[in-house]
């Protein structure tokens, strides 16, 4: 009998701990900590399903409980702002690759082959060290003559290559990260394309950073109707906070799935999506699909869009 009581005591234990975790996860307020927690959900969500299968096996009916309540508020949290898809591949106006390239990454030959194969029309790059912007500009400069580079030393450089016209080529500077935009001539008319590099939020100042860096994103987007593409290393993930904020003071949604992770890529696998593709109302998402860059800690994207 004595067995029993430990035994259902911590059960009850257990089950009360899950509860806790979960309610953190799902009602948490914006804060450091619990963002960094929050961008893991989907692995959360299969921590507690384990849980769950040894509980069912154990006969442990509180933390069984438990788990289950705990996978379905954690599930819920897993809304994000998509933007609308079509499935006629015709209909795509114009394809647009991202590529974190991890500064310190030599497999040059290998990454280069991967950018042309793609057949992408834009191709966002960064994390651009001057190695990387000389490889860059020799090997892609002719197939992709409309392009601006900006390296830099702090993981922060960042480049833009366009294969079709470029009406307008601008550098913007969010929080001292620089940001790339162009009006590129896609095959439905001008398209404003930015590349992104948001700051990474491994601390507090740099939590606020990109938080701020994406507020001012959202003003600079909406200050112009034209039809608009935001690709990146947003540094957030669809489910976010930060993101949602983006998308709805800018109109942006996102067109890259929730269910695709592209950081840290570990032997062709990623955990959290952090690289994203956006576009303005009016536009929409004919495909999307990762892909691997030799020698990064990303994956990369390939995505055609409608305009």
């Amino acid at each position: 009998m004595k067995k029993l009581l430990i035994r259902k005591d911590r059960d009850v234990l257990v089950a009360a701990l899950i509860l806790t975790v979960a309610t953190g996860l799902a009602f948490a307020p914006d804060a450091f900590l619990p963002m960094l927690a929050r961008a893991f959900l989907l692995e959360w969500v299969l921590v507690f399903v384990i849980i769950l299968a040894w509980a069912i096996w154990r006969r442990q009916a509180w933390t069984g409980a438990a788990s289950a309540m705990a996978c379905l508020m954690v599930l819920l949290q897993l809304d994000a702002p998509v933007a609308p898809s079509v499935w006629q591949r015709t209909d795509a106006s114009l394809r647009v690759a991202q590529m974190n390239l991890l500064q310190p990454n030599r497999r040059h030959a290998e990454v280069v082959r991967l950018a042309l194969e793609s057949d992408a029309d834009v191709i966002s790059f960064q994390e651009v060290s001057e190695a990387w912007a000389e490889v860059l500009e020799q090997e892609l400069g002719q197939t992709y003559p409309f392009h601006r580079i900006v390296p830099g030393v702090h993981c922060y450089g960042i480049a833009l290559f366009s294969r079709l016209p470029v009406e307008r080529l601008n550098v913007l500077v969010l929080e001292d990260t620089p940001v790339i935009e162009a009006v590129v001539s896609s095959s439905k008319g001008p398209v404003r394309v930015f590349s992104v590099h948001a700051s990474s939020p491994g601390s507090w100042s740099d939590h606020r950073r990109r938080n701020a860096q994406l507020k001012q994103l959202s003003t600079i987007v909406k200050s112009d109707a034209m039809p608009t593409v935001v690709v990146g290393d947003l540094n957030t993930v669809g489910w976010d906070k930060a993101m949602w904020r983006l998308c709805v003071n800018s109109g942006l949604r996102i067109g890259t799935s929730s269910t695709s992770p592209t950081f840290p890529s570990l032997f062709g696998l990623a955990l959290i999506p952090i690289d994203h593709l956006l576009v303005s109302p009016g536009a929409a998402v004919v495909a999307s699909r990762t892909f691997f860059i030799p020698g990064s800690d990303h994956r990369g994207l390939i995505v055609d869009v409608a305009t």
